[in-house]
């Protein structure tokens, strides 16, 4: 288990230089690492592997729904409804009245995103077994702010003119804005870690603790340095997503302090965040482009995105065909564009209902994140660094398309893994009943 950590650290290590990489070759360094790391864990200790297996299994669907569907995409199927119409149109010009049909305009694409896919799965499983121990996950904690803080330093160097060369004109661009936010609430997480863990000492009124002010001081330089990359890449409105997350984090600290239940606590996040979404959506909505009133697009890519957009058939063009299918909608001679957002990205790929399943299963991710964060003691900053990454990052899937970047994805699973390993304290299984409170704040 030991290795398999050093493995995990190593991977993260390595993202700030797959950030400015090519994606074939981050996908090739994820997928070993991961691969890697699952041969390890699943050698390690039984009572470690069956606690994640006991965590793990309420997203036992999650997890299946999607491999279910890219094999349905690929499967070869006669019923003309549910294949592409793009079959029948070769089947006609090929005179082949026998060629099957699929969903998916291209099925090797589509089997190698089930195959990334099944990387991120084991990405996340490994981190969740790894991480159960608090002070491995307090590394992987500190490897993750400092990771993804160096992007955002990274992206601001980039922009002086002695460091011009060091991002490529395209191709990594897109996972900037997701790595700024994640260091934001990452930074934010060590912040709240300094101070449970200075609340919990037994002289919590010496303010001239060391500890205290470095945790706090380093935090807050990486929020400013994440800030000031978000400001630079003019996303304002990930400004905005990225501080309700933080607000995500300080909501879960003042509920905890006041002694509020978890399904109370997370009733009231949700009422406000609907009022929040009340104000925002019909705003974004008011031109009729549907998701892509999400997005800030010039007027020359506004245009194919919402012809493909609408032309995508229910059940979409199969997981990993977008620029495929896109081809036909831009210029003779124009470099292939990225996907405006992650949501207009599975609308187009998985079908018009994919972004709504999005949604629910995010909305899973967020509960148990939620609900370990209230009731956890002095470690409740991980879960609650989980719960607030995955709010923001579903929000940023409907204003660019960062978590299409496997670099980011893979950040993305660990993180939310680290969150959920850390949702249950070791004791929480069997508690006393008068002992409750102490069994966590132990833990």
């Amino acid at each position: 288990m030991l290795i398999a950590s050093w493995l995990l650290i190593a991977l993260l290590a390595a993202t700030p230089i797959l950030a400015i990489t090519s994606g074939s070759f981050a996908q090739h360094v994820i997928s070993l690492a991961a691969a890697m790391m699952m041969a390890m864990v699943i050698r390690g200790p039984e009572a470690q592997i069956a606690s994640a297996a006991q965590l793990l299994k309420q997203f036992l669907l999650i997890i299946l729904l999607p491999v279910v569907w890219m094999a349905l995409q690929i499967f070869p199927l006669s019923a003309s409804s549910l294949a592409n119409p793009i079959w029948s149109a070769t089947s006609i010009a090929l005179n082949q009245p026998l060629l099957p049909g699929r969903i998916s305009v291209d099925p090797g694409a589509t089997l190698q995103s089930l195959f990334l896919y099944l990387v991120n799965v084991s990405l996340l499983v490994s981190t969740v077994i790894i991480t159960r121990d608090r002070r491995t996950a307090e590394t992987i904690l500190f490897v993750l702010s400092a990771v993804t803080t160096f992007i955002s330093v990274e992206f601001l160097l980039g922009r002086l003119d002695s460091f011009a060369g060091i991002i490529p004109p395209t191709g990594t661009r897109n996972l900037f804005p997701a790595a700024a936010a994640l260091a934001i609430l990452t930074n934010g997480a060590l912040v709240a870690r300094a101070l449970e863990r200075h609340l919990h000492q037994q002289n919590i009124h010496n303010l001239a603790s060391p500890r205290l002010w470095v945790g706090v001081f380093c935090g807050l330089l990486g929020i400013a340095v994440a800030f000031a990359a978000l400001a630079a890449l003019k996303q304002h409105t990930l400004v905005v997503v990225t501080g309700c997350g933080l607000i995500v984090l300080v909501f879960i600290a003042a509920v905890r302090r006041l002694g509020f239940r978890s399904w109370p606590s997370a009733l009231l996040l949700f009422v406000l965040a609907a009022m929040t979404s009340a104000m925002a959506v019909p705003h974004s909505l008011s031109g009729g482009l549907g998701l892509l009133g999400f997005v800030s697009l010039p007027p020359e890519a506004a245009s194919p995105a919402k012809h493909l957009l609408s032309d995508a058939p229910t059940w979409g063009n199969g997981l990993g065909t977008f620029r495929l299918t896109s081809r036909a909608y831009q210029e003779f001679g124009a470099a292939l564009a990225d996907p405006p957002s992650t949501a207009v990205l599975m609308a187009v790929e998985a079908g018009r209902l994919a972004s709504a399943i999005l949604a629910v299963f995010a909305a899973q991710f967020f509960l148990v994140s939620f609900r370990g964060a209230v009731r956890r003691g002095r470690d409740s900053f991980f879960a609650a660094a989980a719960a607030a990454a995955v709010v923001v990052v579903l929000c940023e899937s409907f204003l660019d398309s960062s978590l299409s970047n496997p670099t980011i994805q893979a950040i993305v699973a660990v993180m939310v893994g680290v969150g959920l390993a850390q949702s249950m304290g070791r004791t929480s299984g069997a508690q006393p009943r008068g002992g409750s409170a102490r069994a966590f704040t132990l833990n």
